[in-house]
């Protein structure tokens, strides 16, 4: 025996005219999408990050201020040397030393300059030429009664 059914009545089904109903799953379907992203998202992140955990930022330590008398007795027996002056060099050369005269003008630079206490070391670099430089070998500076001299090689 079958029983015949009836024909469906769409009167009979309750709707809202506005349908809030649907728009709330919708919005919350979005909200949890979204939620999920983010969420693998930073699982990613986290994981690549801690294979490869960021280089160490090291802050390169300066260099230690240089006495300026100490750059300005420097700069003083390049110029001189540079001059050849030999007037000047006296200036700023221990009493040992002997300065003479080179019978050419050739520019110097100071490259480098080190200071520790009241010692220090002096680089120059001769340009014989333009955009040649000559290294010159290092010279000691020393402090004495309270100025600096230039004392030979280092």
């Amino acid at each position: 025996m079958t029983y015949p059914q009836p024909p469906f009545d769409s009167s009979t089904v309750h709707r809202s005219p506005s349908r809030t109903k649907d728009r709330w799953i919708i919005a919350g379907t979005a909200v949890g999408v979204l939620a999920m992203l983010g969420l693998g998202a930073w699982a990613v992140i986290a994981i690549t990050s801690a294979k490869n955990p960021p280089a160490p930022t090291s802050v390169p330590q300066a260099a230690a201020p240089v006495d300026p008398m100490a750059a300005a007795a420097a700069q003083q027996f390049a110029d001189a040397l540079s001059d050849d002056d030999v007037a000047a060099a006296k200036l700023v050369v221990c009493s040992t030393e002997n300065p003479t005269t080179a019978g050419v003008k050739v520019p110097y630079e100071v490259k480098k300059l080190d200071v520790t206490g009241s010692s220090g070391t002096l680089t120059l670099v001769k340009h014989p030429q333009p955009g040649q430089d000559v290294a010159v070998p290092p010279v000691r500076l020393v402090k004495q009664n309270g100025a600096w001299q230039v004392c030979g090689t280092a």
